[in-house]
């Protein structure tokens, strides 16, 4: 046994120990590992006791996680299987994109092309499609994912980034992640379904925008070797995963989320429902998956005052990431950096971005002086006039892609419930109701095994 297997031996032990209901003097009160004490009869004291149970299953969770190096291939591939199980994303999952042109109009320096799609049968999809001007020949594209800025695709924020990239000479694919900006009506923060239906809401955002890059690769007018994605926040998020399950990708960037899976779980708050990846703690950390883009050009970025990641973990990730690109001989490919400000992108983040992707996609200077002010398109700015009264929503989807019937609309709490929760829980957390808050530290804890799908009318 060399001296880190002993190290996480004996960390077992300890985790064991910490396990029960006490620490390891519990003669004193009654409950071991196996048999918790009795949670106490006052509802917020018995809250305040779960909490603890919990923070104990994490530590614990944590000294299991399987010692990966994104550096060997084998691991790499140990990581992209651990991804889609935790997403439940399956191959013949990712749907064959259809998309046709509603409208256009033309900019300074681009034009935009409204675009109305369907993903899988029934599925409508939305996307804006930015194409510099000049020669016709095949470009590079970057694909844009949007996190929960309002308004989706029309978000100030992504458009004027995509609008710097495109003067920059990058077509740029933004689309409308499921349930966001106006297809809004298939439902996203609260929808249970997916995940009792074996899935999650992010591993249809994943599945989705793995469906969007293969159509853009498609397109006679797209470079297919010179492909990038970005993403900040939610799109953070997305681009993470990416990371390890995308490699037809040239170059990507995910800011504004880049942490720790652990920090994101044990947060005590109630989660977005794209933000809950079943059983991910004790099996991947997002070093894992943003390691396995090595040695391709990776950026990962966050801002000094956001509020939402600590600077100090997003410095912790960023040095183990360095570290598989330093093994692989491509220490120069990989960019990190904290900008002044908050957590959203703003002008100081446009053009370091458009930098980045100027070497593997072969860009443009940025125009000698460019107007980030400048007007942009309203949220009435529409691929569709009206949501198609027959499109499929989130929930339907859910049940349409495994076969499974989920008849009622059950809570978190009915799919992943809380372990030795009593009946009546006080809600001592401020940032969110307990019963909510203790079935997503269950959901992050699962047992993925659960997690299989058989996907049917793809």
């Amino acid at each position: 046994m060399n001296r880190r297997d002993a190290i996480k031996t004996l960390g077992l032990a300890g985790a064991g120990c910490l396990n029960r209901s006490s620490v390891c003097h519990s003669a004193e009160r009654p409950g071991n590992a196996e048999t918790p004490a009795p949670l106490p009869s006052d509802p917020a004291a018995a809250a305040h006791e779960l909490f603890e149970r919990y923070e104990r299953r994490f530590a614990a969770a944590r000294l299991r996680q399987p010692d990966f190096n994104p550096a060997h291939p084998a691991d790499r591939e140990a990581i992209a299987a651990a991804a889609r199980k935790c997403l439940g994303i399956r191959a013949d999952g990712i749907p064959d994109i259809a998309a046709d042109t509603a409208r256009e109009a033309k900019f300074d320096g681009f034009r935009v092309e409204w675009l109305r799609a369907t993903s899988w049968r029934g599925t409508a999809a939305s996307a804006l499609l930015y194409i510099p001007e000049g020669e016709h020949r095949r470009r590079p594209l970057v694909v844009l994912c949007c996190g929960h800025g309002q308004g989706g695709k029309l978000f100030p924020g992504y458009q004027r980034m995509a609008r710097h990239l495109a003067r920059r000479g990058a077509m740029v694919l933004c689309p409308d992640n499921i349930g966001q900006g106006e297809r809004e009506p298939m439902g996203h923060r609260r929808c249970v379904v997916p995940f009792a239906c074996g899935l999650s809401v992010q591993g249809l955002i994943v599945m989705e925008t793995l469906g969007w890059i293969a159509w853009a690769g498609r397109q006679p007018r797209v470079a297919p070797e010179r492909l990038a994605a970005i993403g900040n926040s939610g799109g953070g998020t997305l681009t993470v995963f990416l990371a390890a399950l995308c490699p037809q990708l040239a170059a990507l960037s995910s800011s504004g989320y880049p942490s720790t899976f652990d920090f994101v779980a044990r947060k005590e708050k109630t989660h977005c429902h794209c933000n809950l990846l079943p059983g991910v703690v004790g099996q991947l950390e997002m070093w894992h998956l943003l390691g396995s883009f090595a040695p391709r050009p990776l950026f990962i970025f966050q801002g000094s005052e956001d509020h939402l990641f600590p600077e100090d973990l997003f410095h912790h990730t960023s040095r183990k990431v360095q570290h598989v690109y330093r093994l692989l001989g491509a220490e120069k490919a990989f960019r990190s950096r904290v900008f002044p400000g908050g957590h959203s992108w703003d002008m100081p983040r446009y053009r370091p971005m458009g930098d980045f992707l100027a070497g593997p996609l072969d860009l443009g200077r940025p125009p000698a002086a460019e107007n980030f002010d400048e007007p942009v398109l309203a949220d009435t700015d529409r691929c569709w006039e009206t949501w198609p009264a027959d499109a499929i929503d989130t929930d339907g989807l859910a049940r349409q892609l495994t076969g499974r019937r989920v008849d009622d609309r059950p809570s978190l709490a009915d799919v992943f419930p809380p372990s030795d929760a009593p009946a009546t829980l006080a809600n001592i957390a401020p940032r969110g109701a307990t019963r909510q808050i203790l079935a997503q530290y269950e959901l992050f804890l699962a047992n993925t095994d659960e997690n299989e799908i058989t996907c049917k009318d793809c």
